[in-house]
């Protein structure tokens, strides 16, 4: 086994989750930064190390753990060394123990890194073949809950459960806390497995207290699929999931993917979603349902993760198109696909730009009261307005036009002394033209030739 001593930076970003590169530091900050640097010299908690490719400042940023939650980042000089150490182990984690802690605003810490590969463990094989299963759709990028959950969970069977006679009672119960905490959603093969493997080696234990901790994971996973658990997830736990950033950028780019093919992007996820046994695509729509179906299915987190991610991409599409969250036909994706929008935007578009300003102004007050709680018309109504106020300018543009068309025809009339045609479209003269010659000088003023061509005109009208 090889020992190395290995610079963790970064604890004052861990410590301040919210803070911006860029932005002032204060002394709230700071004193953040120094309770966790105290509280990590003090307990000296077991550390875990593991990638984060989802960082947003560096793809390759390797993130150490301790008491379930993220305390900084292996330096740079040491990132790729450790990167390579975690390819070789095969949960993709390392093991570590506090050292030193060097405390203040930018304080750090190093760690002793145990370069042993971590033992792995069969999962349990259901029926169904989930390594065929798979999808290229875009998928949700791993939460903070399930980063602390692996995290305990290594902490728990590598070094804490091996040792159940002798290990500290407060730090088996708070990674028990911790995994608890960030599993109690978590309805994949994994988590079933380490539950049960949990609760065997707690119960088998010659320590009273330490066989009371297996009751807790008994009760919770009694209530992985009762009702009130149930409830909790479709109330709670899938509203945020549905909501979050991760989700939205996931939408974003499947918008993309799909070329922003709502009803084809449709077809797709639930040609996925059919393939599931235990006809779950049924169920759609009953939330509680698919949920309960999910758990006892037995599913491989991986393919777990897709499973949600489809289920997300469904929801928001449906939300999108304004239809309800249930099982389709082929007749709804027909329906769908030749109707379009129910409100078909361009020609409600083309509709209002016809319109004089006035009216499609009234029509678009009525129609923003009828409609207001239409998802696609709260979403396109900007832009009628828009476009409204454009029609209304080039109206406005337009008349400017030819008022100022007719003010320059007058002026052209008024400073040049010649004949003029009753109807102004003459300006030569003909037989019969009824024109009457002006004996006016060159140098005449504009103002004169103006009142004798009214003049003139007004003899020929009287004649």
């Amino acid at each position: 086994m090889t020992t190395k001593t290995i610079k963790i930076l970064g604890v004052q970003f861990a410590a301040n989750p919210d803070y911006k590169f860029g932005d002032p530091e204060t002394e709230e900050m700071w004193m953040r930064t120094i309770n966790l640097l105290t509280e990590l010299r003090d307990r000296k908690p077991r550390v875990v190390l593991k990638a984060e490719p989802t960082n947003p400042h560096d793809e390759k940023a390797v993130m150490a753990r301790a008491m379930g939650q993220k305390i900084g980042y292996v330096n740079r000089f040491q990132r790729d060394d450790v990167r390579r150490l975690l390819r070789q182990s095969k949960r993709g984690m390392l093991g570590a123990e506090v050292d030193e802690v060097v405390i203040g605003n930018h304080g750090f810490l190093y760690i002793t890194l145990q370069c042993e590969e971590a033992a792995t463990t069969d999962l349990q094989e259901t029926g169904f073949n989930w390594q065929g299963w798979h999808t290229d759709i875009p998928l949700v990028l791993p939460t903070e809950e399930l980063n602390a959950e692996e995290e305990a969970a290594f902490v728990l069977e590598e070094e804490l459960l091996p040792r159940l006679n002798e290990v500290d009672i407060n730090e088996l119960q708070d990674y028990l806390n911790i995994w608890m905490e960030n599993s109690r959603h978590d309805m994949s093969q994994e988590a079933c497995w380490q539950r049960q493997q949990y609760i065997r080696q707690l119960a088998e234990s010659d320590r009273g207290e330490v066989r009371m901790m297996a009751q807790e994971l008994e009760h919770q996973g009694a209530c992985m699929c009762n009702r009130h658990r149930m409830e909790e997830r479709v109330m709670e736990w899938w509203p945020r999931l549905v909501d979050s950033d991760e989700a939205d950028s996931m939408w974003i780019g499947w918008r993309q993917q799909t070329n922003g093919q709502l009803w084809e992007g449709l077809r797709l996820i639930d040609e996925k979603l059919r393939l599931l046994p235990g006809n779950l695509y049924e169920s759609i729509g009953q939330m509680e349902t698919v949920f309960s179906q999910l758990y006892y299915l037995n599913i491989p987190r991986e393919t777990l993760n897709s499973i949600l991610a489809l289920l997300v991409l469904r929801e928001k599409t449906c939300h999108e198109l304004g239809i309800e969250m249930r099982p389709m036909t082929e007749a709804d994706y027909a329906n769908g696909e030749s109707d379009g929008d129910s409100i078909s935007m361009n020609d409600f578009s083309e509709s209002f730009q016809k319109l004089p300003t006035n009216t499609a102004w009234s029509l678009y007050s009525g129609m923003f009261t009828l409609l207001g709680w239409n998802p696609k018309w709260l979403k396109n109504s900007p832009m009628f307005h828009q476009q409204i106020l454009a029609q209304q300018k080039e109206q406005h543009d337009r008349q400017e036009r030819k008022q100022d068309q007719i003010i320059d025809s007058m002026e052209k009339v008024a400073n040049k002394p010649t004949t003029q045609n009753i109807y102004g479209d003459k300006n030569e003269f003909k037989e019969d033209a009824k024109l009457l010659k002006l004996t006016l000088p060159a140098d005449a003023d504009p103002a004169e030739i103006a009142m004798r061509i009214a003049e003139q005109q007004k003899q020929i009208e009287n004649k």
